[in-house]
């Protein structure tokens, strides 16, 4: 009997051209999540990433898996149904501070009060990329955009502490470049049972 073949990073690429801004966080995130996937021993028919809209969205086309890129602010409930319709599948959910925490909020804040069985990494920039610049719940208060000009007047909503409200029993925040310490975050997420929320903080070179 052969022994099963061990995965490497490379086997978690796709053949996609990976598309976003020369230099922004997205690719040490999505290096650092196909090293992790390998080395916690999945294998690409287990594991599903889900998505919504926005730049983090288009993160199922780069990984050699199964993926979902649904529509604006509705991964986690996605995410939700999929782990409910086979829970032996490894899901992951991805999205930015804007989908996550503006037109849903309140799927993430149900899949943490469920403690559905789920990762959630949740991107955060505190800005909207894709749509050119307008600020988002994590934006800074005095933050000029297309819509603040004259700059934000609005507390930020600070990610960790909502997902904590909503009862989250895991809780985590990593930054993209610290590579090591964010491989070993989401390694930790992956071996929780129940619903993980990972915080990745990351520059927008182009708009924040």
């Amino acid at each position: 009997m052969n022994a099963p073949t061990k995965l490497t990073p490379d086997d978690f690429a796709t053949d996609q051209e990976v598309r976003w801004c020369p230099g922004c966080g997205d690719y040490a995130i999505l290096k650092a999540v196909q090293k992790m996937l390998p080395e916690v021993g999945e294998t690409h028919e287990n594991t599903v990433f889900v998505s919504g809209i926005g730049c983090a969205a288009r993160f199922p086309y780069y990984v050699n898996t199964y993926g979902f890129h649904t529509i604006h602010g509705r991964a986690a409930a996605i995410a939700t149904g999929v782990k409910l319709a086979n829970p032996e599948l490894n899901v992951w959910v991805v999205g930015g501070d804007g989908d996550s925490l503006s037109i849903g909020g309140n799927h993430l804040f149900h899949l943490l009060r469920r403690n559905v069985d789920v990762q959630y990494l949740l991107f955060n920039n505190e800005i909207y990329g894709l749509t050119k610049g307008q600020y988002s719940p994590t934006s800074r208060v005095g933050t000029r955009s297309p819509s603040t000009p004259g700059g934000s007047v609005e507390r930020p909503a600070v990610a960790l502490r909502f997902g904590l409200g909503a009862g989250a029993r895991f809780a985590a925040r990593a930054i993209d470049i610290q590579q090591p310490h964010l491989v070993e975050v989401l390694k930790r997420a992956h071996a929780h049972k129940g619903a993980s929320l990972v915080e990745i903080l990351q520059n927008c070179i182009v708009y924040n």
